[in-house]
């Protein structure tokens, strides 16, 4: 048995979060004295302008995951031809967030990203009976993970996969994750289940196609209060975040 943490996305703003991902999820991981494996995949957009999240023009720092200290890593050029036929299948639904479609597009880069992971993932060689942390690295985690709590849960058989008990929008958070071997797949390649899971839902909406993921692969769901505060890169904490955080202190 080992324990494969895996980042994905984008890592804009790991100058911020770097901390609290070393104290509140690597510390408590390799405490455990089980064998880690350390693996990212990474957007490399050559900026980042979104005015939903008030990033304007920056250009993001390929060395700044080097603190990660990874395993394995790959980073990719972002690139919008690389999601163009599933983006346009899926645009045709309409603008969810209602931003020029710019959040669906990032959705769609961020999926594909974590599709990537995986390839990566069993590349490593994954076990059943490895237990996968699969990260946002853009996130600030507040709370020290409770790993003897996820290792027991999922080693009992009680959950296959876990995630955030808060910010579920009428479906599955999918902030982050921990799982076992099987589960992780599943979360991990819903790339590949998009264009199925908008004609069932209408559209693509993050946490309800997770919660479409895991009824159609009968996944057995476990939760954490762990809370993850997303950071912009130029370090603002996204609003909905930030109300969630003062109205839990």
């Amino acid at each position: 048995m080992k324990i494969i943490i895996g980042f994905f996305g984008l890592s804009r703003s790991l100058r911020f979060t770097m901390s609290s991902i070393a104290s509140h999820i690597i510390t408590p991981i390799t405490a455990s004295g089980l064998p880690v494996v350390k693996i990212g995949h990474f957007n490399m957009p050559k900026t980042i302008d979104n005015p939903r999240s008030e990033e304007h023009e920056i250009v993001p720092d390929p060395e700044e995951m080097g603190p990660l200290e990874l395993d394995l890593r790959w980073i990719e050029p972002q690139d919008d031809r690389t999601i163009l036929a599933t983006f346009n299948n899926v645009a045709r639904w309409g603008d969810y967030f209602g931003d020029d479609y710019i959040s669906l597009r990032n959705l769609c880069h961020q999926l594909r990203s974590l599709d990537r992971l995986w390839s990566l993932i069993e590349l490593a060689g994954v076990e059943d009976d490895d237990i996968l942390f699969l990260l946002r690295p853009d996130l600030q985690y507040v709370d020290p993970l409770d790993f003897s709590a996820v290792f027991s849960t999922i080693m009992s058989n009680e959950a296959d996969l876990i995630v955030p008990n808060w910010q579920h929008w009428g479906g599955v958070n999918d902030r982050f994750a921990f799982a076992n071997a099987r589960a992780a797949k599943h979360y991990a390649t819903r790339w590949r289940e998009v264009e199925q899971g908008c004609t069932r839902l209408g559209g693509l909406h993050a946490e309800t196609f997770l919660r479409y993921v895991v009824e159609r692969h009968g996944l057995r769901l476990g939760f954490t209060g762990m809370r993850a505060l997303r950071v912009r890169a130029n370090g603002l904490t996204a609003a909905n975040d930030l109300a969630m955080l003062l109205s839990s202190s």
